[in-house]
C-alpha cells in the first residue's frame, strides 16, 4: 500500500504527542522529589510499526509511540534492603532498651546506686562494731539496711515496668503487622484492578514497596510476584500478578488479596518461663489456625524478636533433665519426676540451687516435646552423691488433660525435660534473676550470723530473721521469716507447697528489714552473748562485715558481694556495646544499599533538569517537523490546484 499524503504530518504528531508525554512524566518526578518510597518514572517509548508499502525501498517508518509509563525499580536491591533492614530493627531496639536499663544500674555522685548504699550499709556497721549499745547507732545502721532493701525493691519495680513496656510493644507491633498485611492485600487488588487494562499502577507499587519496608525492620520478609494466567487460552498473561508476602522463615501473611492475621494471647500463670515474670505477658498466634508463631529461631532478626528477646531472655538458664518417672494421683492428677544429672547442679547443695533457682511455683514443662502446665514443684536429694530429683505436680496438658504416665513415648533416663523456653539472650528475667540470687545469698549469709546471738533485751534470736520477705498470697500474707537451711546435710528438699519459710520465695522484689527489729532496735543482735558486761560486745558484728570482701562466706559469681554491680554492668555494657555495634554495622550496610536503590529509583535533580532540555528540544524539533510539513501541504494544495 502506499502512504497518504498526510503521513509525515502524522509522523510529527506522533512525535510531539511521545514527547509531551515524557515531559508531563518528568514533571511528576520533579514534583515527587522529595516524596518518601517514590520511585522515578519514564515513558518508554518505540518506533511504530513500519508501513509495507510494497515500493523499491520497501517499508516506511511510521513515527513513535508510547507503549507506557515505567518505574525505574530494581528487584534486587529491594530484597537485599528487606533482608539487612531485619537486623537494622533488631539491634535499635535492643540498643534502645540496655540503655535504658543500663540507667537503672547507675551509681554517680547524684544518683546513689548499688556501690553506694551497700557502702553506707557497711559503714553504719561499722560505727555499730564501735558502739553496739547506742540508740542513735543502731536507728542510723537500720536506716542504711532499709534503703538497700528499697534499693533492691525499686529496682525491681524498674525492670518489671521494662517488661510491661517490652509486653504493650508487642502488642502494638502485632496490631501494625495486621494492618500492614490488609493494607498490603487491599492494594494488591486495586494494582491488578488498573493493570488488567493495561495501564501502570506505579504509585500503588511504590505504596506497597514502603509498606515492606516497613514490615521487614520488624519481622524477616520474602516476597514474590508472579504473572496470573488464562490456562483456558495457553496461559496467557491476564496482565495482573500474584502478589505474596512471607514472614519469619516462610508463614504466609498475604496471599494477593487475602492476608492472615495474628492476634496476642496473655499467658497464665500456669505458663510463666520465669519466677519473676509480670502476669499476662503475651504469645503470637494465627487467628485463623490457632496454631503458634514464633520469631526466636537463630536465623530470624527484626524487631519484634528483639522484643521477646529482652522481655523474656534468660540465657539459656532454664531447668533442664531427663524423665524419671511419673505417676497418677487421685486427687491432683498427673505428677513427674525428673532427675537432672548436669556436675554443676549435682555438686550443688540446696542453698546453692535455690539461690540461682528463677523456676516459676507455677509455670510450663516440655516433656518429649509436649507441653503441659503445673502447679508446684519440690525438689530433693536422697545423697551427697544422688542426682538432685525435681517433682512437678498436676501437670496438664493445654486442652486439660492430666499428664499419663503409661505413654509410649516415655522412656526412663532417655526422654528430655525442659523447663518453659529458652531464650538465648541476657534481658529482664536473666537481671531480675542475678538480683534475686545476690538478695538471696547476702540475706541468707546475714540472717545466719544474727541468728546466733542475743539482743540487747536478752533474747535469742535463733528464731528471728533480720531479712524478711512479704508474702501476697491469701490469707497467709505478710512479712515471713526465713529458715537456715541445715548444715552439711548431705540430703535435703524442699517443697513450694509447704514451705513457706524457705529463701526461693525471697525475690529482690519483696525484700525487707524485719519490722520488729526497725520498731525495737534493741532486738538486733550484736552480739553471740548479752549481758550487762556484754553490752560493748560486737563479736557478731565483726562477722556481718566480714560478708563484704570475703569470698569463703559469701561469693558472687565469682566475685565478693560487693562486687555485685561490676557483674550486673559488665552484663549490660556488654549486651549494650554488641547492640550498638551490631546497629552500627547493619546500618551502614542499609545505607549502601539504599544508595544503590536510589542510584536506580530515585529522582535526580540535574538528570531531570538535562531530560527537561532533551525532551524540549524533542518536542520543538517535532513541531517544527509539523510546520514543515504544513507548508508542504499549503504549497501543494493550494498553489497546484491539485
Amino acid at each position: 500500500m502506499s502512504t497518504s499524503q498526510f503521513f509525515g504530518l502524522m509522523i510529527g504528531y506522533s512525535g510531539l504527542t511521545a514527547y509531551q508525554v515524557a515531559e508531563n512524566t518528568l514533571a511528576n518526578n520533579v514534583a515527587n522529589v522529595e516524596t518518601e518510597g517514590y520511585s522515578r518514572q519514564y515513558a518508554e517509548r518505540k518506533a511504530t510499526d513500519a508501513l509495507r508499502t510494497y515500493t523499491s525501498y520497501g517499508m516506511q517508518g511510521a513515527g513513535v509511540t508510547v507503549t507506557g509509563i515505567k518505574q525505574y525499580r530494581n528487584e534486587y536491591y529491594d530484597n537485599k534492603y528487606w533482608a539487612n533492614e531485619s537486623d537494622v530493627g533488631r539491634y535499635e531496639i535492643q540498643e534502645t532498651y540496655m540503655s535504658r536499663i543500663e540507667k537503672y544500674f547507675v551509681d554517680t555522685s547524684t544518683i546513689n546506686g548499688f556501690s553506694t548504699l551497700y557502702n553506707n550499709f557497711y559503714n553504719g556497721l561499722e560505727e555499730l562494731q564501735k558502739n553496739p549499745g547506742q540508740t542513735s547507732t543502731r536507728t542510723a545502721f537500720l536506716g542504711n539496711a532499709q534503703s538497700l532493701a528499697d534499693y533492691f525493691r525499686t529496682m525491681a519495680d524498674n525492670l518489671k515496668s521494662e517488661q510491661e513496656s517490652l509486653n504493650a510493644e508487642i502488642k502494638t507491633t502485632v496490631e501494625r503487622i495486621n494492618t500492614i498485611a490488609e493494607e498490603i492485600a487491599s492494594i494488591n487488588k486495586q494494582i491488578n484492578m488498573i493493570e488488567l487494562r493495561g495501564a501502570a499502577a506505579n504509585e500503588l507499587r511504590d505504596k506497597r514497596a514502603l509498606l515492606v519496608d516497613e514490615l521487614s525492620k520488624i519481622v524477616d520478609v520474602t516476597t514474590s510476584e508472579v504473572p496470573i494466567v488464562n490456562e483456558s487460552d495457553n496461559n496467557k498473561p491476564t496482565g495482573a500478578n500474584r502478589f505474596t508476602v512471607q514472614i519469619s522463615n516462610g508463614a504466609t501473611l498475604v496471599s494477593n488479596y487475602d492476608f492472615n492475621t495474628l492476634e496476642v494471647v496473655g499467658r497464665t500463670p500456669e505458663q510463666r518461663y520465669n519466677q519473676t515474670d509480670i502476669d499476662g505477658l503475651y504469645d503470637i498466634k494465627w487467628k485463623e489456625t490457632n496454631t503458634s508463631f514464633s520469631v526466636l529461631a537463630d536465623n530470624l532478626s527484626g524487631s519484634l524478636k528483639a522484643l521477646f528477646e529482652l522481655r523474656d531472655g534468660n540465657n539459656v538458664e532454664n531447668l533442664k533433665g531427663t524423665y524419671k518417672s511419673g505417676e497418677v494421683d487421685a486427687n491432683t492428677g498427673g505428677n513427674i519426676t525428673m532427675t537432672v544429672k548436669d556436675p554443676d547442679i549435682v555438686k550443688k547443695s540446696l542453698e546453692d540451687i535455690i539461690a540461682s533457682s528463677n523456676i516459676p511455683q507455677q509455670g510450663t514443662i516440655t516433656i518429649g516435646g509436649v507441653k503441659y502446665t503445673y502447679e508446684g514443684w519440690s525438689v530433693k536429694k536422697d545423697t551427697a552423691a544422688s542426682e538432685p530429683e525435681f517433682t512437678f505436680k498436676n501437670l496438664k496438658t493445654a486442652e486439660g488433660k492430666p499428664f499419663d504416665p503409661t505413654a509410649s513415648s516415655l522412656h526412663a533416663d532417655v526422654t528430655t525435660v525442659k523447663l518453659s523456653e529458652t531464650v538465648d539472650y541476657q534481658g529482664i528475667p536473666y537481671y531480675m534473676t542475678q538480683m534475686n540470687q545476690w538478695v538471696r545469698e547476702f540475706a541468707y549469709n546475714f540472717n545466719s550470723i544474727e541468728r546466733h546471738g542475743e539482743d540487747l533485751n536478752g533474747e535469742k534470736t535463733e528464731n528471728r530473721s533480720f531479712f524478711q520477705y512479704y508474702y501476697n498470697v491469701g490469707s497467709d500474707a505478710g512479712k515471713k521469716d526465713l529458715k537456715e537451711y541445715p548444715e552439711n546435710a548431705t540430703s535435703w528438699s524442699f517443697n513450694t507447697e509447704s514451705d513457706l519459710d524457705n529463701y526461693y520465695f525471697l525475690q529482690a522484689e519483696n525484700f525487707y528489714v524485719n519490722e520488729e527489729v526497725i520498731k525495737d532496735t534493741r532486738k538486733m543482735a550484736t552480739t553471740t552473748k548479752m549481758g550487762d558486761e556484754n553490752v560493748s560486745d560486737s563479736d557478731l558484728v565483726e562477722k556481718l562485715i566480714e560478708i563484704k570482701d570475703n569470698k569463703s562466706i559469701m561469693e558472687f559469681r565469682g566475685c565478693t558481694s560487693a562486687e555485685f554491680l561490676t557483674c550486673i554492668l559488665s552484663d549490660i555494657s556488654l549486651n549494650s556495646m554488641s547492640a550498638k555495634t551490631f546497629k552500627g554495622n547493619s546500618t551502614n550496610i542499609k545505607n549502601a544499599i539504599q544508595n544503590q536503590r536510589d542510584s536506580v529509583s530515585s529522582v535526580d535533580d540535574d538528570e531531570e533538569a538535562l531530560d527537561l532540555v532533551k525532551f524540549q528540544n524533542a518536542y520543538n524539533l517535532n513541531a517544527k517537523v509539523i510546520q514543515t510539513m504544513t507548508e508542504i501541504y499549503d504549497r501543494l494544495i493550494l498553489q497546484t490546484g491539485v
